[in-house]
């Protein structure tokens, strides 16, 4: 049972995917209950699990959950920032942006926050990432930082000086990473209206 199970390896699975491939049951449910109780099985939520480490010898990967939870999503906020190592995140749970209302999931893997974004900025600065054969979506940096900024209503930037208080007061954010941001990325975010002030005060700071 176990080798079959770890052919899934760390991607989230459905209910349908697991009956393609495991044997036979009368009560499927029941057989799919017991291996949720043994713990071979994740339970992320209705129809959907991930094998668990101890079965398929690999971590979880929370992006790929959190693209699997709901969507359409993709990885962003502070979760995002820590990914690529601007932030040291001290936050419980993982953060995603979405198209979709605001939702969150608490399962026994981590919580899994979704804030809903405007659809016109949605798609600027996603990228997709692959890991053992199964891809996710994940804001770059630049996005991830426009995205929360949009997200904290409290923040209202009005000069160079603001900034660079926000990101190393407030986010406690590698500054030095700022050279390699693509100034496109902040631009188009900025065009779209969405605390536009706040984002030009950004890229003010990388051009000085």
């Amino acid at each position: 049972m176990e080798k079959l199970l770890r052919q899934f390896k760390n991607i989230p699975v459905t209910s349908s995917a697991l009956q393609s491939v495991l044997p036979a049951r009368a009560s499927f449910t029941h057989f799919i209950s017991g291996l949720v109780k043994s713990q071979k099985l994740i339970h992320l939520k209705r129809g959907l699990y991930v094998v668990s480490p101890d079965v398929s010898n690999l971590p979880f990967n929370h992006s790929m959950i959190a693209n699997s939870l709901y969507g359409p999503s993709y990885i962003s906020f502070y979760s995002a920032l820590n990914y690529y190592g601007l932030i040291d995140d001290v936050s419980q749970g993982y953060y995603s942006a979405t198209l979709k209302q605001d939702k969150h999931y608490d399962t026994p893997v981590g919580r899994y926050e979704y804030i809903a974004i405007p659809h016109s900025y949605y798609p600027i600065g996603i990228k997709q990432v692959t890991e053992n054969g199964c891809s996710y979506l994940i804001a770059t940096p630049e996005k991830a930082l426009c995205d929360t900024i949009l997200h904290s209503t409290a923040v209202n930037l009005r000069s160079k000086k603001d900034a660079i208080t926000y990101l190393e007061e407030d986010l406690r954010f590698d500054t030095d990473a700022l050279k390699m941001f693509d100034i496109t990325i902040l631009q188009e975010c900025a065009d779209c209206g969405y605390k536009r002030n706040s984002i030009l005060q950004i890229i003010k700071l990388i051009q000085s």
